[in-house]
């Protein structure tokens, strides 16, 4: 039969199939796409044995695969696979947005070809003690991604995020500490998932959720829930090509001076250009450049083949 992988640990597989949750173990060494092993959100070939025990015994090519960057020289690791979408959460206060990991979850999205949208999470809290709200993200709305508001103390936007995540895998992904957790037990009371603090003195979140999983909310709808992520670099992500994940600097792509401008200082970018002129948000182009610049090292690295120290 077929299943769905929800989790991996230790050489077990927990997988659901027609209604039923099982572990199982993997025959041989099956893997896929590369060599990458086989991970959340796979849909397996599963056999029962007659000791009540059972094996995958193979897997079924990915649509699509959330791929985070390797470090340190390790491997890539797939974190979720045949993803439809991802949820980018920010908080609106405590902590702050991260409007830096937003925008490389964005410009994943963007990379992979999936379906993006945010979720403002903590809206309860919107409004710091001046009155001034620290969470303003009309500028994403205007790029043409919907920004969806929730609060899990009042159960605003909790259906609407449900019908949002109807019949699709999606990745929930932001920084630790914006409550990933907290909307999950709202979604469904019965997971009663751990859910963390955020320190008084940093402002930061703490882990709670240690692993990558994938949550059924029914037997078509998964969430696939990762660990906080603080430094996260998408996988492949190329320097020459970075200006098309960003969706407002497409218009102007095209019509820089020379072809493989990197929109950081070359003469005649349309980019720098349009940032002058405020039609790109200068925070996001300093997004950009972060991401720029975290591309260029990773291919570095590829060129030398990891042989620079690691400082």
């Amino acid at each position: 039969m077929i299943a769905r992988v929800l989790q991996t640990g230790g050489g077990t597989y927990r997988v659901r199939a027609g209604g039923r949750e099982f572990d199982c173990s993997l025959r041989g060494r099956i893997k896929l796409d590369g060599g990458s092993p086989v991970t959340v959100g796979d849909r397996v070939e599963v056999e029962e044995l007659d000791d009540g025990s059972c094996r995958i015994v193979g897997v079924e090519p990915r649509h699509s695969a959330l791929i985070r960057r390797a470090v340190a020289r390790r491997a890539d690791q797939v974190m979720a696979a045949n993803v439809d979408q991802v949820a980018a959460v920010v908080s609106a206060a405590r902590p702050d947005p991260d409007l830096l990991m937003l925008d490389r979850l964005l410009a994943v999205a963007e990379f992979d070809e999936l379906g993006a949208f945010v979720v403002l999470n903590k809206v309860d809290l919107q409004e710091d003690q001046n009155g001034s709200d620290r969470s303003d993200l009309t500028a994403y709305e205007d790029m043409g991604y919907d920004v969806l508001p929730t609060s899990v103390a009042d159960h605003t936007g909790i259906e609407a995020l449900r019908d949002r995540l109807a019949g699709r895998i999606t990745v929930l992904a932001g920084a630790s500490g914006v409550g990933k957790s907290s909307l999950l037990n709202a979604l469904d009371p019965g997971l009663d998932l751990r859910v963390g603090d955020v320190g008084e003195r940093s402002g930061r979140g703490r882990h709670t959720t240690t692993s990558a999983r994938l949550i059924p909310l029914d037997d078509d709808t998964y969430i696939a829930d990762t660990p906080g992520i603080q430094n996260f670099v998408p996988a492949g992500l190329e320097a020459a090509t970075l200006g098309h994940a960003f969706r407002e600097f497409r218009p102007w792509l095209e019509s820089c001076k020379f072809a493989d401008c990197k929109h950081r200082e070359e003469p005649g970018c349309a980019i720098l250009a349009a940032v002058e002129d405020g039609d790109i948000l200068q925070r996001r182009y300093e997004s950009y450049l972060a991401l720029l610049e975290a591309a260029e090292a990773g291919e570095e690295e590829a060129r030398t083949g990891g042989s620079r120290s690691r400082g």
